[in-house]
């Protein structure tokens, strides 16, 4: 048998549909003009707003290389990591890495804090004018840089401004203190971006001094410990032989064209003793040799590429910009409501 009711086949629209059916959007569109009119006003006024209590800042940047001997083993390997276009690849980024967390540490950061400089012909702790410059005087003020010391307020202070400083990790461009670096060029940047162009060139160059000596002192902290202890030795050893030279010399002169042998058993006491003492001392002086070296193969190199310098171009916000700027996404969103609202009308009424 033959169904007398066959299932209607549904047509695929066709271009002539869709440029209808764009047709019938963009019309609905003008029809209801000022809802897209009203939301670009909304926001092209928020825009005016922010532009008026906008602050410009002034961004100061330090560039710098690091340069370290790996030493030993590792020195080996990155030879032969090299012979393949791999070498150095990832102690770099291991110190950089390393460099970049020590300078959002509470360490590296307060040491600057405690500086005193002068801004706007008034001298005090670089922290005290962040303070005075942000308008948190509310927050109270250092009144002396010795941090064992501080009372509970004070630790108070201090934590709540090193935060300011660093800012929140996940966004950075918002934070005071940054630092970063190029994985082609391995070259850092640390910058600091405040409100007074004196403070933030003297804030980065005092917290680059803090990174890079931090950086230097652990680097070589062992290394610095071995060659204090043998030339703490080799001192010791170069003063007991020298007073045994001369407690020698001066037997020699009080008692000469001695006799009996009995009376050069003390001479020959000091003579052994001086010869003890002269190869304790040639030793340890070639271990003071080899300790010095060591400490100068492991002392990092950081190199200033550029410093910043006076004076600093404020950022600046464009107007004109922000107005545009205001339109179209006002405009953009008017239109997709209207538009939202003619379509989910069409899905109801089908």
């Amino acid at each position: 048998m033959i169904d007398e009711h066959p299932i209607p086949h549904e047509e695929s629209p066709t271009f002539r549909d869709y440029v209808l059916k764009a047709r019938s959007y963009f019309l609905e569109v003008l029809r209801y003009w000022y809802v897209p009119a009203f939301f670009a006003l909304l926001l092209i006024a928020y825009n005016v707003y922010k532009y008026s209590i906008y602050v410009p800042v002034y961004t100061a940047r330090v560039t710098f290389s690091v340069d370290e001997d790996e030493g030993g083993g590792q020195a080996g390997l990155s030879g032969m990591l090299s012979q393949f276009g791999l070498g150095n690849v990832r102690p770099a980024r291991y110190n950089f890495d390393k460099m970049i967390e020590l300078s959002r540490s509470r360490r590296v950061v307060q040491q600057p804090l405690f500086s005193k400089i002068t801004i706007d012909g008034k001298e005090d702790y670089l922290g005290n004018h962040v303070i005075r410059i942000y308008g948190f005087d509310k927050k109270g003020y250092f009144t002396h840089d010795s941090i064992p010391a501080f009372s509970r307020e004070d630790n108070d202070r201090l934590i709540w401004l090193y935060r300011f400083l660093i800012g929140s990790i996940d966004n950075p461009d918002k934070s005071i203190l940054a630092t970063t670096y190029n994985e082609e060029s391995n070259i850092l940047s640390l910058t600091a971006t405040t409100r007074h162009e004196t403070l933030s060139l003297t804030l980065a160059q005092l917290m680059f001094q803090s990174l890079s000596d931090y950086y230097i002192n652990k680097a070589i902290e062992k290394s610095l410990k071995t060659f204090k202890i043998v030339s703490t030795k080799r001192d010791s050893i170069l003063g007991e032989l020298r007073s045994k030279e001369y407690q020698l010399a001066n037997f020699k002169d009080r008692n000469r064209g001695l006799l009996m042998r009995t009376d050069q058993v003390g001479e020959l006491r000091l003579q052994r003793d001086v010869a003890a003492l002269s190869a304790m001392y040639a030793e340890v002086l070639k271990n003071t040799e080899v300790a010095d070296f060591s400490l100068r193969s492991k002392t990092p190199f950081i190199q200033v590429i550029d410093a910043p310098i006076a004076p600093i171009n404020p950022s600046e916000l464009s107007l004109v910009r922000m107005i545009i700027k205001g339109l179209i996404l006002g405009a953009l969103i008017g239109s997709v409501l209207v538009i939202g609202r003619k379509a989910w009308r069409e899905i109801m009424a089908e």
